[in-house]
Order: structure tokens, then sequence, then C-alpha cells
């Protein structure tokens, strides 16, 4: 069969134009500003337990990552001195430390969205921490916190050994103001007396659209759905 010369090339500019596609394709969704990835989302609040700061962050953000916690891994560190080891200071005094270690044994115990719902509870009268702790453990975890196992942990080394290694991280990424957020391991924004630095907003929005556009993996909440 005789072969059309005027193949050859066609053939090529197709191949080429494929090619291309392709690899625009296979880089087109890279965000080197944002990270996105198809791993969960690290979401990392620095604070400290008694700080209105910290009240006005939580409070915000917390209902947020409890709709979007299939796609986020939800810590927090807190912001205190250590004057030796064992020994903590806070900023608002011993019920601060004591309610530090509340929430960081809670938070190394239990599930992400019972850590969650606990820390709403106690983020609405955060001038009243630790003495709520018991009371929101019983109203938010439907009976799956178990307070004397908790107060065990707080009673223990194991706390003081979660105080020392939350203050490590905290150190590490260089915060010193409550509330401090950061997503994977970038600094978002922060609330000291006044939010500052929100270079993608403040509000629920805000803070959904930044997680939403930091997943890339599959089966995204709902509320992703805007922003996609």
């Amino acid at each position: 069969m005789e072969r059309n010369p005027k193949f050859f090339p066609i053939l090529l500019s197709t191949v080429l134009i494929i090619g291309t596609i392709t690899i625009y394709q296979s880089f087109q969704f890279i965000n080197p500003v944002s990270g996105v990835s198809n791993n969960r989302v690290r979401v990392e609040f620095f604070v400290m337990s008694k700080c209105p700061d910290a009240m006005k962050c939580e409070t915000l953000f917390l209902p947020s990552l409890l709709k979007l916690s299939s796609i986020v891994n939800f810590t927090v560190s807190f912001i205190a001195g250590e004057t030796q080891l064992n020994e903590f200071s806070c900023m608002h005094g011993a019920d601060e430390c004591l309610g530090n270690k509340q929430q960081l044994c809670i938070q190394n115990m239990y599930s992400q969205a019972v850590f969650i719902k606990y820390l709403q509870c106690q983020s609405k009268h955060f001038y009243t921490i630790p003495h709520t702790g018991e009371q929101c453990a019983k109203t938010t975890s439907e009976n799956i916190i178990q307070w004397s196992d908790v107060q065990s942990c707080v009673n223990s080394n194991r706390a003081n050994q979660l105080f020392h290694k939350s203050l490590e991280r905290t150190r590490s990424m260089s915060v010193k103001k409550s509330c401090t957020i950061y997503l994977n391991e970038q600094f978002w924004c922060m609330h000291d007396g006044f939010w500052s630095n929100c270079g993608e907003g403040r509000d629920e929005m805000s803070f959904i659209r930044a997680i939403c556009s930091r997943y890339n993996g599959k089966n995204k909440p709902i509320e992703c759905a805007n922003f996609i």
C-alpha cells in the first residue's frame, strides 16, 4: 500500500501536541505557595489555653475543622515557659498550665473529632479553665472521654512529656504569639489583639477555602465544593 508522504508530519505534530498536553496536565495543579497534595492538611494552632486570642481563633474556626475533619490533621501546641524539666510557667497562671495539660492529654488519648468538640466547649468559657474540664468531657463526648483516665494522665509524667514536646514544637516554629495558625507548616494568620498578616482572609469561608485549596485528594468534603 502506498503511504501518503503528508501523513508523517501530521503524525509527528499530533504526538508532540499530546505530549505537551500530558506534561502540562502533570504540572498544572502544583502550587508552590499553598503546597497542594493528596495528604491531609496539617492545621496547627499555637495558643495559650486561657488567652482571649485563643478563644477568638477556636470559636471561629473549630466548627470548620469539624466539617473538614476527614482531610485535616489538627493539633494544638502551647506557648509557655519551661523553667526546668517538668516545671512550667504560663502567662495566665497555674490554672492555664493545668488547662494545657488537660487539652494535651485529651488530644493524645482520643480522636481528633472528640478533641475538637472538647476544645469548643472549653474555649467558650476560657476564663474558667481548667475547672470546666470534666463537664466539657461529659457534655461533648457522649461518654467517650473517661475523665478519670484524663486525670490520671494530667497527674502523671505523661502530661509533662506532652507539654514539653508541645513547647518544643512551638519553639521549632518560632511562634511567640497566641493565637497563631499554621497550615502545612506555613504561617497562615494570627490574632494578637487583632488579626494580622492574614493574606488569604480571616473568616470561616477563607479558612475553609485555604484548607480545601491545599488538599487535592479524593472524597473532598461537601464544604470544598464551592472552591473546586
